[in-house]
């Protein structure tokens, strides 16, 4: 279709030049160019700020835990040290680091809890076996969350001395500990913990359940797998209170791995019809894999 395009008189050339043209001059002059000038001042600034910023070495930061004056300076330099010391642990290993690390973490019973978590922290990435028998020794603080960080960190070393003590947490009054020495056992795969994972099957709460059920099948041990079915029960999964639904699918996922691994044939239809219906893809593609087991 042929569009017609009406005539509209149009200015001499010209005269439109001489009409913009000092507009256009005066916001260049007074606006445009000094906010181009002051961009590139913020700019030299930031790059000259970014080249001359040091971050602290673990050692300084170590330092200033163990030598702070103030509080709160002390317990985010515990932070910032959790923080860095994965990028470092390998040279690290290779120093008395480590000696001095437990040694602070160690003065540090009667300091602010946060300061003995984060240097908890700190030695689980460090990895190093020489801070076992302090973490140990902090597993008896009375503080809940530090017994938590303390179990988190064994596991993050991975070596299975301390198995005996973890699993004496099973028994702990908090279900928060009892739910944390399950997985780590699981994580640190000793086959010592399987009797004391067997009791905690029947432990009053179900997350303490779910997590030992998790730590046996790891532990190549299908004595939990009946417990694991129910939870590729989206019915009951999707009425559990104080979980969110991206929690509620880890769970599910979780237990379709460990069946999965046990190739538990009780299971096995359950997981192949969440392969075809769930509506979360992250269950339907861990039910494709775990049928591969089978």
């Amino acid at each position: 279709m042929e569009t017609k395009i009406s005539s509209v008189p149009v200015p001499p050339i010209d005269d439109l030049i001489e009409i913009r043209k000092p507009t256009s001059l005066l916001i260049a002059q007074f606006f445009l160019f000094p906010l181009i000038i002051i961009a590139i001042c913020i700019g030299i600034f930031l790059l000259f700020g970014y080249l001359t910023y040091e971050q602290k070495t673990a050692q300084e930061y170590l330092n200033d835990v163990r030598t702070g004056s103030e509080l709160c300076c002390r317990w985010q330099s515990a932070y910032e040290l959790s923080n860095i010391i994965s990028s470092q642990k390998e040279k690290l290993r290779r120093t008395n680091f480590a000696d001095g690390l437990v040694k602070v973490y160690q003065s540090s019973r009667s300091e602010d809890p946060r300061i003995r978590r984060y240097l908890a922290l700190t030695m689980g990435h460090l990895g190093d076996p020489r801070a076992i028998p302090a973490l140990v020794e902090g597993l008896s603080d009375s503080d809940i969350d530090n017994q938590i960080y303390n179990m988190w960190a064994l596991g993050s070393i991975g070596d299975s001395a301390p198995v005996p003590d973890i699993a004496k947490k099973l028994e702990a009054p908090d279900p928060a500990v009892r739910r944390t020495a399950a997985y780590v056992l699981g994580a640190l795969k000793d086959p010592r913990a399987i009797r004391d994972l067997k009791i905690a099957l029947n432990d009053p709460s179900p997350d303490v359940q779910w997590n030992a059920a998790i730590a046996l099948a790891q532990l190549n041990d299908a004595s939990g797998s009946e417990l694991l079915t129910t939870l590729l029960d989206r019915g009951y999964v999707d009425k559990l209170e104080g979980m969110t639904s991206e929690q509620k699918s880890q769970l599910v996922i979780n237990a379709i791995k460990c069946l999965g691994i046990l190739k538990f044939q009780g299971a096995k239809d359950k997981i192949l019809a969440l392969s075809q219906n769930d509506p979360d893809l992250a269950v339907r593609d861990a039910s494709l894999e775990a049928l591969k087991k089978f």
